[in-house]
């Protein structure tokens, strides 16, 4: 690419004709995403350039108009730590973007202003990966599979949903979400691939973890709660 600064971005290549489809480096605000993993150096430049060319680098003129330009910078921003970019994006995003419970069906999405039966595909998953990601995780994502680890799986959803479902050394941590309350019933699910040997629970008083072939199987009543499972013999 040179020392100069971009002015474009390849939004696709044509290997068959050796075709380079580019845009102006605007665009790059996205496609920095795809090459962040392979050559940070390179994507960096782009989104910079770009960032400068968008006009991110001042104030944002709200409300911010749809589309993934600004979901995919503050995902690069948070990669990346840019502090301040993501700070200014965040709050822009939460005034424009209609951050949405729909509380029936279980589900959050961003509206994006533009007045759609159902939410805007592409805008909304840069937008869910941005609220996921942090510093260097893109890149680790993309370097090499997943640690294998213990899974949580058969979750009743949307009946219940999980705000929580992490590792703190042998403990697992999850927090049980209902769409609608109910103590009188209960719901269950498994964790797949655990250690064998007993396992104790702490949450509800009458929720219990029974190990089986299939995994370890938890029944706790339909109630937001923390639960924690760990091995017996983990104090």
């Amino acid at each position: 690419m040179g020392e100069a600064e971009p002015t474009t971005t390849t939004m696709y290549y044509d290997p068959q004709i050796d075709v380079h489809h580019r845009l102006p480096v605007r665009a790059a605000l996205t496609t920095a995403f795809y090459v962040a993993p392979q050559r940070a150096d390179e994507a960096r430049r782009l989104f910079d350039a770009a960032c400068r060319s968008a006009r991110l680098d001042l104030d944002l003129d709200l409300p911010l108009i749809a589309g993934r330009g600004i979901p995919s910078s503050l995902l690069l921003a948070r990669e990346w730590g840019m502090t301040d970019l993501e700070e200014r994006l965040a709050a822009a995003v939460e005034a424009s973007y209609e951050p949405t419970w729909d509380h029936d069906r279980g589900e959050f999405t961003w509206g994006m202003g533009l007045n759609e039966e159902y939410p805007r595909g592409q805008f909304n998953a840069f937008l869910a990966a941005a609220e996921a990601c942090g510093p260097q995780r893109w890149t680790t994502l993309s370097a090499a599979p997943l640690q294998r680890c213990p899974q949580v799986v058969d979750v009743d959803f949307p009946r219940v949903a999980l705000r929580q479902a992490e590792w703190a050394g042998s403990t697992l941590k999850l927090g049980l979400a209902p769409l609608h309350e109910n103590p009188t019933q209960t719901t269950m699910f498994r964790i797949v691939g655990s250690e064998a040997g007993p396992w104790r629970i702490t949450g509800p008083e009458s929720a219990t973890v029974t190990q089986t072939d299939h995994g370890l199987v938890v029944d706790t009543p339909l109630v937001t709660a923390k639960i924690e499972l760990a091995p017996a013999a983990v104090a």
